[in-house]
């Protein structure tokens, strides 16, 4: 589980996506009171008992807003 620090733009060559995954959202707070969305997903065809998520982010008030924008900047306002 990784912290969104900041957002850097990338310069990759990327292909669209080959798959696709539901994307599960949580609310959490951490032991300072800080709240974050956490996201995370897991490979094609969903969680089986015992699996672990195949990505997750944390995001706090900050990182979000700043996806935001960058939403925003790509598919205009929300």
């Amino acid at each position: 589980m990784a912290r969104i620090r900041k957002f850097v733009q990338g310069d990759r060559e990327v292909k669209p996506p080959q798959s696709e995954v539901d994307a599960y959202v949580q609310r959490v707070h951490g032991t300072d009171g800080t709240l974050f969305l956490y996201l995370y997903n897991y490979k094609q065809g969903g969680p089986r008992p015992g699996d672990s998520p195949t990505q997750s982010t944390h995001f706090d008030l900050a990182a979000a807003r700043d996806f935001k924008m960058l939403l925003e900047d790509t598919f205009g306002p929300l």
